[in-house]
C-alpha cells in the first residue's frame, strides 16, 4: 500500500512539474515576444531581433514534444495579440514552431552538447538556426504575402530570417548554458565583475550613444567580448552578448549608433555585428572548453598512464640528453620516488646528480654503451648499482629505447626494474651450486628416501657413483650402536625438528668403514609435508685422529705418554668416588728424582729427556695394569695403588713394598747416550680409604711425606703421619707472617762485637732478628731457611742492607764509632741477582758512606754456585772498596784454587771447630790449618763463637788476632751496642 501511494505521488509530481515547464515555455515565449515586437522594426509585424526562438529551440533541446506545443500555442496566441486574425496568426505560429524543430533535429542529429564545449557544436548550432529559420522566415513571410500584408516579400523574408537567426543566436546559449553552477561561480569573482561591467557600460555608450559612436568603434566590444568568453564562460558571455545586441538594436532603433542610417543595408550590418559578437563569444568559449577538455583529457591520460606505470614493477620515466650534455627527466611514474629516493620536480630540470650515486665501475661500462645506442638509434638495455641514501646498494635494470628531437636533443624511452632480489638470488644459485659441488659429500632424496641427485664429492668419499644410487636408498650401515633404533631416534627428530645432526658409520663402496659427520634437513611444501631429504657429511675420519691427538696431548705427557696432571687429577677423583662403596685401601706414590737439576745443568736437556723417559719405563714396570703412574712435571712422578688390602697394616705393607721396589729400581745405573747416570729418588706414600679426602689433600700430604724423605737425606721412601702435618701447618703459617713480617717492621738488627787481641772493638756483625708481635722472638734458624725457600730473603736481604749502611752512615758522624767496620751477610740466592752490584752501589751512593767499613759475608756454597759470576761481582765490588769474608770456613768444600782467584779480606773460622778446641785435637788441627792457610794468602782470619778465655788464648797463640762470640758479648739490639761502646775496656766483657 505504501510503494503505490509513493508511486502516485511521484507521478503527480512528474504531471506537475511537466504542466510547470509547459507554462514556463509559454509565457518565456509571450514575454520574449512582447519584447521583439516593442522593439521598432522596418516591416509589420516583423521583428529585428525575435528571441522567443532562442527560447522555442531551447525548449525543445530541454523538454522535447512537450515544449512544441507550448512554443506552437504561445506564438498563436502571441500572433493575435500582434492584431491578426485566428488563421493568420496559426499560420504564423506553425512556421514559428516548425523551423525550432528543424534546428532542434538538425542538433541532434548531430550530437550537439548543450554547453558549447567543441567548435563543432558552435558551427553546427549556427548551421541549424539558420536552416531552420528559413522554415519559419518562409512560412511568415508567405502567410503575409497571401494576406497581402506583405509589399515587399524580400525584404520580409529577410528581416525574419536574419531576426529569429539573431534571436537564436542571442537566446538559445544563454539559457542552454544556464544554472544555479554557473551562477555558483560567479560569487567569487565579484570584482572582477564588478569591474569588467563598468567597461561594459562604458563601451556600449561610446559605441551606441555617445557623441563619438559616428566613428565606427565597435571593434572595441570584441575586445570585452573576449574578456568575457575567457573569464566568465558561456553563460557570462552569452548574457554579454545579449545585453549589447538588445541595446544596439535599441540605439538603432531610436536613431543611434553606427547602424542607424543606411537603411536596409545598415540592419545587415548590425545583425552581422549581433552574430558576429555571438559566435567571436561561442567560438572562443568552445575553444577554452577544447583546451581545457584537452588539458583534462591530457591530464586524464597522463593519471592513467602514472596509475598503470605506479601498478608495474619498475620505474617508467623519460630521460632527455640535451646537446650540451645536460640532462632532464620529463616524466617519471610514483615509483621515482621509492627507486631513486628523489621526487620528480627535483629531477624534472636537471637530473645530472643521478650519477652521482650510481657506481663508478658501472658508469665507465655503460657509457660506451649507451653512445653506440644513441648512434645506432638501437634499444639499450643495462644493469647498474645504485647507492641509497642510508649507504646500501641496490641492484637496477634500465631498457631504455631512443628517440631523436627537434634541436640535436635525445630522449630515451626508459623502464627501470630493481634486480637487486634477483641478483641476491643469482649469488645464491651460484652459492649453491658452488656448494652442491664443494668438499661436502651432499645427496638429495625424495620423500621416501630415494635418492634424487648426489655430486662429485659423495662420489669421491664413498665410491658410489650417480648410477649406483639415483633411484635407490642410500646404503645404510648397521652395528650394535646403528641399529633400529638409532634411525628411528634420527626419523624422530627429523620429524619434529626436520633437522639431525650427529656422528655416523659407513661403509664405502670397497667395503671400508669409515666415520661420517652428517647433517640432515627436511624440506616440506606448502602445505607442511616433508616433500625432499637434502643431507650432507663429511669424512672424519683424519678429524677422529687429531681428537685422539688432542686427548693425547690434553691428557698424556708427550716426552713420557705417561697421564698428565689433568688426567691423574679425574682418576684420582674417580677413585675417590669409588671408594665410598669399597673397603679396600688406596695409595699414592709422589716420587722425585734426587739431583735431577745437576744432570740437566751439567749433561743438558737432552740427558735430563731421557732420564725421564727411562723412568716411566721403570716405574710401569712396577705396578699392576689397574694402577696408574703419571708425570706431574720437572722430576715429579706419582704412582696411584688400587685394590690394596681391606686391613690397615697388610695395605701399608703392600704399599711399602713397591715403594721400595721403585726406589732400589730407580737407584740402578742408568745408560745416557754415551755415559753412565748414578740416581736415586725420595717417595713420600700417602694411605687412604673411603671418601672423606679430597685430591687437593691427598696431594698435599703424599707431598709432605716426600719432602720428609727429601729431608732425611734422600734416596728414601716416608710414609705421611698427622705429625708430618702438624708441622707442615706451621710451616705454612710461618710463611704467612712472614710475608707481612718486613712490611710491618717486625724486623730488627742486632750486633755482636768483634775484637781484636787487645781487645779493642774493631766492628760488628749485623745479625737478623725477627721479633713477632704475638710469638715474640722467632729464631733465625727457624725463619731464614723458609724465607730462602719462599724467595722472601730477596727484599729482606734489602732491607738489611739498607738498614746497615744507614747505621754505618751514623756512625761515621762519632769519633768513637767511624773506625768500626760492620759485617753482612748475604744470601746465595740474594748475591746471585743480576742486579745485584747495581742495587748495592746505588744504596752506598744514596747513604753516602764509606765504603770500606761494609764487610760482605759469603759462605762456601754462595761462592761455589758460580765460581765465575760471583768472582766477577766480588771484584766490581772490591773496586768500590767494600771488603769480603768468607764465612763458616772449613765447613765446605774448600780449595786453595779457588781461594786464590776470590778477592777475600777475611776468612772466618766456624763456631763448630771453636767450640771443641780445648778437648777434640782434630778440631784443633783444623783451626791450624786455617789460620795458617790464611796467613799464607795473606787474609786476614777471624774466630766466631769464642766464648772462653782458654780459646781465646789457643786462637792468639796461634797467629788469630781476631775474635766474636759470647765472650766478648751475645748479639745485642742497637742500644744495647752504644752502651757496650760507653763501658770500660776489657778483654773479658761478659
Amino acid at each position: 500500500m505504501h510503494k503505490s501511494e509513493q508511486f502516485a505521488n511521484t507521478r503527480n509530481f512528474r504531471q506537475e512539474l511537466r504542466l510547470g515547464h509547459f507554462l514556463l515555455i509559454m509565457l518565456a515565449y509571450f514575454g520574449a515576444g512582447r519584447i521583439g515586437l516593442s522593439i521598432p522594426y522596418v516591416n509589420p509585424n516583423v521583428s529585428l531581433i525575435w528571441l522567443p526562438t532562442g527560447i522555442a529551440i531551447t525548449g525543445l533541446l530541454r523538454y522535447g514534444k512537450l515544449a512544441s506545443a507550448a512554443v506552437f500555442i504561445a506564438a498563436w496566441l502571441l500572433e493575435m495579440s500582434a492584431g491578426f486574425s485566428v488563421l493568420v496568426a496559426g499560420s504564423l505560429a506553425i512556421g514559428n514552431t516548425l523551423g525550432p524543430l528543424l534546428s532542434k533535429w538538425l542538433l541532434r542529429k548531430q550530437g550537439f552538447r548543450r554547453n558549447f564545449s567543441r567548435r563543432r557544436d558552435v558551427i553546427g548550432f549556427g548551421v541549424a538556426v539558420m536552416l531552420g529559420m528559413c522554415i519559419s522566415a518562409t512560412g511568415g513571410t508567405l502567410t503575409l504575402w497571401l494576406h497581402g500584408l506583405n509589399a515587399d516579400p524580400a525584404a520580409v523574408w529577410l528581416t525574419w530570417w536574419a531576426g529569429d537567426t539573431v534571436g537564436a543566436l542571442l537566446a538559445a546559449p544563454l539559457l542552454l548554458s544556464f544554472s544555479l553552477k554557473s551562477l555558483s561561480g560567479f560569487s567569487r569573482r565579484r570584482k572582477e565583475i564588478f569591474g569588467f561591467l563598468l567597461l561594459f557600460a562604458l563601451a556600449n555608450w561610446l559605441i551606441f550613444a555617445s557623441p563619438y559612436s559616428h566613428l565606427h568603434l565597435t571593434f572595441i566590444m570584441v575586445g570585452i567580448m573576449i574578456w568575457a568568453a575567457m573569464r566568465f564562460g558561456i553563460t557570462g558571455a552569452s548574457c554579454a552578448v545579449l545585453i549589447t545586441s538588445l541595446f544596439s538594436a535599441w540605439a538603432t532603433s531610436h536613431s543611434m549608433g553606427p547602424f542607424y542610417d543606411g537603411g536596409q543595408a545598415n540592419l545587415l550590418i548590425l545583425w552581422a555585428y549581433m552574430t558576429t559578437m555571438v559566435l567571436i563569444t561561442l567560438i572562443i568559449t568552445a575553444l577554452q572548453s577544447e583546451s581545457i577538455d584537452a588539458t583534462r583529457q591530457i591530464e586524464e591520460a597522463y593519471q592513467r598512464i602514472n596509475k598503470v606505470a605506479s601498478r608495474l614493477p619498475g620505474l617508467v620515466l623519460q630521460y632527455r640528453i640535451r646537446p650540451d650534455h645536460s640532462a632532464s627527466i620529463p616524466f617519471a611514474s610514483d615509483a621515482i620516488v621509492q627507486m631513486l629516493e628523489v621526487t620528480h620536480e627535483e629531477v624534472r630540470d636537471d637530473a645530472l646528480h643521478l650519477f652521482n650515486r650510481i657506481d663508478p665501475q658501472d658508469i665507465e661500462k655503460g657509457t660506451e654503451l649507451i653512445r653506440d645506442a644513441m648512434r645506432n638509434l638501437a634499444p639499450w638495455q643495462s644493469e647498474f648499482r645504485m647507492h641509497r641514501k642510508d649507504g646500501t646498494v641496490r641492484w637496477l635494470y634500465l631498457d631504455g629505447l631512443p628517440e631523436p628531437e627537434p634541436g640535436g636533443s635525445m630522449l630515451w624511452h626508459c623502464f627501470i626494474t630493481d634486480i637487486t632480489e634477483r641478483k641476491q638470488a643469482e649469488q645464491d644459485l651460484r652459492i649453491a651450486a658452488c656448494t652442491f659441488e664443494s668438499q661436502e659429500g651432499i645427496f638429495v632424496t625424495d620423500a621416501n628416501w630415494i635418492m634424487l641427485r648426489l655430486n662429485q664429492a659423495f662420489t669421491r668419499i664413498s665410491g658410489y657413483t650417480t648410477e649406483d644410487l639415483i633411484g635407490k636408498r642410500p646404503p645404510l650401515h648397521k652395528t650394535k650402536q646403528q641399529d633400529r633404533d638409532f634411525f628411528e631416534q634420527i626419523n624422530l627428530s627429523l620429524a619434529e625438528h626436520r633437522y639431525w645432526h650427529g656422528e655416523l658409520w659407513s661403509r664405502r663402496k670397497n667395503g671400508e668403514i669409515y666415520p661420517q659427520m652428517v647433517t640432515l634437513t627436511a624440506i616440506t611444501d606448502s602445505r607442511g609435508e616433508v616433500s625432499n631429504y637434502i643431507g650432507s657429511f663429511n669424512d672424519i675420519s683424519r678429524h677422529k685422529g687429531y681428537e685422539a691427538e688432542i686427548r693425547n696431548l690434553a691428557f698424556y705427557d708427550p716426552l713420557t705418554q705417561l697421564p698428565n696432571r689433568r688426567l691423574l687429577m679425574d682418576r684420582l677423583q674417580h677413585l675417590i668416588s669409588v671408594s665410598n662403596r669399597k673397603d679396600n685401601h688406596s695409595a699414592i706414590l709422589f716420587i722425585d728424582l734426587d739431583n735431577f737439576k745437576t744432570l740437566n745443568d751439567t749433561r743438558g736437556h737432552d740427558a735430563g729427556d731421557l732420564l725421564l723417559i727411562e723412568t716411566a719405563s721403570r716405574l710401569q714396570t712396577c705396578v699392576r695394569d689397574s694402577d696408574t703412574v703419571a708425570r706431574l712435571g720437572g722430576d715429579e712422578f706419582v704412582v696411584v695403588l688400587e685394590e690394596l688390602s681391606v686391613e690397615k697394616e697388610e695395605a701399608l705393607r703392600q704399599a711399602d713394598r713397591i715403594a721400595e721396589k721403585i726406589r732400589q729400581l730407580l737407584s740402578q745405573p742408568y745408560q745416557i747416550t754415551d755415559f753412565e747416570h748414578h740416581g736415586s729418588s725420595s717417595i713420600g706414600v700417602c694411605l687412604f680409604q673411603g671418601g672423606d679426602i679430597t685430591v687437593k689433600d691427598l696431594f698435599k700430604r703424599a707431598d709432605t711425606a716426600m719432602y720428609e724423605a727429601k729431608t732425611a737425606g734422600r734416596n728414601a721412601v716416608r710414609f705421611f703421619d698427622p705429625a708430618m702435618q702438624a708441622i707442615l701447618v706451621v710451616r705454612m703459617l710461618l710463611e704467612s707472617n712472614l710475608r707481612v713480617a718486613l712490611a710491618n717492621n717486625q724486623f730488627q738488627l742486632y750486633y755482636q762485637v768483634q775484637v781484636n787481641s787487645e781487645g779493642k772493638l774493631i766492628g760488628a756483625e749485623a745479625l737478623l732478628r725477627w721479633i713477632h708481635p704475638d710469638r715474640g722472638f722467632i729464631s733465625p734458624a727457624d725463619f731464614i731457611p723458609l724465607a730462602e725457600e719462599t724467595g722472601l730473603i730477596i727484599p729482606i736481604g734489602l732491607w738489611v742492607l739498607e738498614t746497615a749502611c744507614a747505621q754505618i752512615k751514623q756512625w761515621e758522624g762519632s769519633k768513637d764509632t767511624r773506625h768500626l767496620t760492620l759485617a753482612v751477610n748475604v744470601s746465595a740466592k740474594q748475591f746471585q741477582q743480576v742486579d745485584f752490584v747495581d742495587t748495592l752501589s746505588e744504596i752506598i751512593r744514596r747513604h753516602k758512606i764509606d765504603p770500606t767499613r761494609l764487610k760482605i759475608e759469603l759462605t762456601e756454597s754462595t761462592v761455589l754456585d758460580n765460581v765465575d759470576a760471583t768472582t766477577e761481582k766480588m771484584h766490581e765490588l772490591k773496586k768500590l772498596g767494600i771488603a769480603f769474608s768468607m764465612d763458616d770456613f772449613g765447613t765446605g768444600y774448600s780449595s786453595l784454587a779457588y781461594l786464590q782467584r776470590l778477592p777475600l779480606n777475611q776468612l772466618k773460622i766456624d763456631q763448630s771447630f771453636v767450640r771443641d778446641l780445648s778437648h777434640d785435637e782434630n778440631d784443633a788441627t783444623i783451626v791450624r790449618a786455617i789460620i795458617s792457610l790464611g796467613v799464607n794468602l795473606g787474609l786476614n782470619v777471624i774466630a766466631e763463637g769464642v766464648e772462653t778465655s782458654a780459646q781465646r788464648a789457643f786462637l792468639i797463640a796461634h797467629n788469630c788476632y781476631a775474635f766474636q762470640g759470647y765472650y766478648f758479648s751475645k748479639p745485642l739490639p742497637l742500644e744495647g751496642f752504644l752502651a757496650l761502646l760507653k763501658a770500660p775496656e776489657s778483654d773479658e766483657v761478659q
